[in-house]
């Protein structure tokens, strides 16, 4: 038990699993991420026509900065950026992201909790404050809401990567914004099935949202009805799909989701062509 509770045991075990030969080719890669150049944004501030928030922890906050530099480097933006860190972060990760991103918005966990969890408290908010202790997932939703600034927010998960100009998400930034724009996964993946979303709640569950890269109205975001989903014991199992469900469910609601073309790929195969993606 001891030992579980150890950084440095739980990242050997880590290697093991991976396998030596895998682990120090992507220490390889990653100490490229880490040569990269600085990259150069505007300043969060209040009322910005849209910003980058993205959530990450100790061991992905390496992708997520090769996640953000791809995007940086091929969007050719200056979009304000706030992290989003989950749980304790070490100092040298910390310093890292402020040098690569020195005007980004860093936001500890602590810092977040002071600000969130009275604000959950005061409106009644309890099953979100309960699922935002429980669920890590949750900050991607609770604490973009309300910690953003924006009028627009585009969200980005740690593992995602970008190879040339995403023309149609910039494009969307661009204009006024009608629905949420969510990329297509291969399968719906959601806490609830459409049909108990139908039966239970009388929403039309729309099919396939992912929550990997997000583009929407932060004032849209109603925490409140968050809630109310939450009241339904599948919509609040605690998995790695709780806060999509919510967007995915939010967003159906209002008849508001739009999807990225399928250029924006979701995939798990190890050979997937990136020709045209």
């Amino acid at each position: 038990a001891c030992l579980r509770r150890s950084p440095g045991w739980v990242a050997f075990r880590r290697l093991q699993r991976e396998g030596w030969c895998r682990a120090f080719r992507r220490w390889r890669c990653w100490s490229g991420i880490l040569r990269a150049p600085g990259v150069a944004t505007d300043p969060v501030q209040p009322g910005a026509p849209v910003e980058i928030h993205l959530l990450c922890y100790r061991l992905d906050y390496l992708t997520a900065m090769w996640a953000l530099q791809s995007f940086y480097h091929y969007a050719d933006v200056r979009y304000p950026l706030v992290i989003h860190l989950q749980g304790l972060v070490p100092g040298s990760a910390l310093r890292r992201l402020q040098r690569h991103f020195p005007a980004a918005r860093i936001i500890p966990q602590a810092e977040a909790d002071a600000y969130v969890e009275p604000w959950l408290t005061q409106r009644g908010h309890h099953r979100l404050l309960a699922a935002r202790r429980g669920n890590p997932f949750m900050l991607k939703l609770v604490d973009f809401v309300l910690m953003g600034q924006a009028v627009h927010l585009l969200t980005l998960d740690s593992d995602v990567l970008f190879f040339r100009r995403p023309l149609e998400l910039l494009g969307a930034t661009r204009q006024p914004l009608s629905s949420h724009l969510f990329q297509r996964d291969p399968v719906s993946t959601y806490n609830i099935s459409e049909e108990r979303a139908r039966d239970g709640l009388g929403i039309d569950l729309a099919p396939q949202v992912n929550s990997g890269i997000m583009l929407f109205q932060r004032e849209r975001m109603d925490l409140a009805r968050c809630e109310a989903y939450l009241a339904h014991p599948d919509v609040a199992r605690m998995t790695g799909w709780i806060e999509q469900t919510l967007y995915a469910m939010h967003a159906s609601e209002q008849g508001c989701v739009a999807y990225l073309p399928d250029t924006y790929r979701i995939s798990l195969a190890s050979d997937e062509p990136l020709e045209g993606l």
